[in-house]
């Protein structure tokens, strides 16, 4: 049996459960078509609990605490990786969790030149959090963070963590110390409405950069390193305060 059809039938089995209408459910012994149910499968899936309130110290802790997830930089003159277009529209709306900041710019025109003045102000919404400096973020990584936010409706992504300096990331016992974080090449993120999940997972099939799936506090990594994915199963740290 192809193994795409597989689940479609086990949710039939159910389908007295399911809505027959817009938001409401289908009277017990009432038929639905498996057409019906895959028209309503992406919003059933998408209408998942929201992930748990996070700070960005217990991100950090998190990622940079565990050597099997953050990516060491060989050698000081590490370059920013190439731009490459991945379908986004040039257009990213962002918001810094914590401070609500919230940014919407077009940083690629239509004719596929990049606007400076748009890529700097992404640059300031992505400061390190602890000490307010910039650096200056990787185009790759906005084209990766644009792609996936049109794939999940344009409606904006919230930052987690941006760019770190070598004094947020030395807050980590054993952080690394040159983490893609560092040099403005990573970002860990949530898209409202939808699980982390399908975000990593549609980031990783995009296949430019690294992708790191946080289940237990619910966020994505996506950074501009090389392709890479890894899931890390482990609950923030006993007592850490929750804001």
């Amino acid at each position: 049996m192809n193994t795409a059809v597989f689940p479609v039938l086990i949710l039939l089995i159910f389908c007295h459960c399911l809505p027959a209408q817009s938001g409401g459910y289908a009277a017990p012994g009432t038929e639905i078509s498996a057409s019906a149910l895959m028209d309503r499968l992406p919003g059933m899936l998408d209408d998942a609990p929201a992930p748990p309130e996070v700070t960005e110290a217990e991100v950090v802790e998190l990622e940079e605490g565990d050597p099997e997830t953050y990516i060491f930089i060989h050698g000081a003159n590490a370059r920013p990786p190439k731009p490459v277009n991945l379908g986004g529209d040039g257009i990213i709306t962002l918001t810094r969790q914590g401070s609500g900041e919230q940014l919407t710019v077009r940083y690629r025109s239509r004719k596929g030149a990049y606007n400076q003045n748009g890529i700097d102000k992404i640059s300031r919404i992505m400061r390190c959090s602890l000490t307010g400096k910039e650096t200056a973020v990787s185009v790759k990584l906005v084209e990766i963070l644009d792609a996936v936010e049109d794939r999940f409706g344009k409606r904006g992504l919230t930052i987690l963590s941006g760019y770190r300096t070598p004094k947020l990331n030395s807050r980590v016992p054993g952080a690394a110390r040159r983490s893609l974080h560092m040099l403005g090449w990573a970002a860990d993120i949530r898209i409202a409405g939808y699980s982390p999940a399908r975000v990593a997972a549609y980031a990783r099939g995009i296949g430019a950069g690294g992708v790191g799936y946080y289940p237990d506090i619910g966020f994505a990594h996506l950074d501009a390193g090389y392709p890479k994915y890894w899931v890390v199963r482990r609950s923030r740290t006993a007592g850490a305060p929750v804001r």
